[in-house]
């Protein structure tokens, strides 16, 4: 294991099913309600481990162009489409094809957006801070210091190769998915965003007027 490398290596399993929907809005049925429990399971796991389970709002089952989706303020959507037949390891472009490890990865961009507001933009604007979700600004400084901690930022997977913010949802999918199996550099992105909210790094986050539009 590289230098850095992340000792996090079990995954979550912090939320316990008897839990699982509590403080929790429901919007619409689970077309099957065992897999949408996975993906829950893995939404609330990584954020209880992060500390910003509080953040995740509601659960919405319809009809969506993509499998899930988790927005900025903790609404996590289920395409019905998605967990009405088990469609689990039919995809090679991700790190952890399953119902949990799609909760996992969704729950990743939630847990960045979350540090970010809470520890490294704390005084900014709401307009800066969507911004700074927008070019993945927070997820560019992680990568960065993975990769000096690692010594090199190798692939995790062909759809987190596509942009910064979807390789740091990979590498929490890969870690609380797959646990002991994940990559070492996902354990090593996953210690980075560890150490923002142990306050151990801390990166200064700036956006530009040509970004916010203004």
């Amino acid at each position: 294991m590289a230098k850095g490398a992340s000792k996090l290596s079990k995954g979550g399993g912090n939320a316990g099913k008897k839990d699982l929907y509590a403080g929790l809005n429901t919007e619409g049925s689970a077309a099957n309600q065992e897999n949408a429990d996975k993906i829950v399971q893995g939404a609330r796991d990584v954020l209880s481990d992060f500390g910003v389970d509080d953040a995740f709002r509601s659960v919405r089952y319809g009809k969506y162009s993509g499998d899930a989706g988790m927005n900025a303020v903790g609404d996590l959507s289920i395409s019905n489409e998605y967990i009405a037949k088990n469609k689990e390891n039919q995809r090679s472009d991700v790190v952890s094809d399953t119902y949990y490890g799609t909760g996992a990865h969704e729950a990743g961009h939630l847990v960045v957006s979350e540090l970010t507001r809470r520890y490294l933009m704390p005084n900014a604007s709401n307009l800066e801070k969507a911004s700074a979700r927008k070019y993945d600004k927070t997820e560019k400084e992680v990568l960065k210091e993975a990769k000096r901690r690692f010594g090199s930022n190798p692939v995790i997977s062909k759809y987190g190769s596509t942009k910064p913010g979807e390789k740091v949802a990979e590498a929490i999918s890969d870690v609380y998915g797959n646990k002991g199996r994940a990559n070492p550099y996902s354990k090593v992105i996953v210690e980075v965003l560890k150490d923002i909210q142990r306050g151990a790094f801390r990166p200064t986050i700036t956006v530009t007027k040509r970004e916010m539009g203004i």
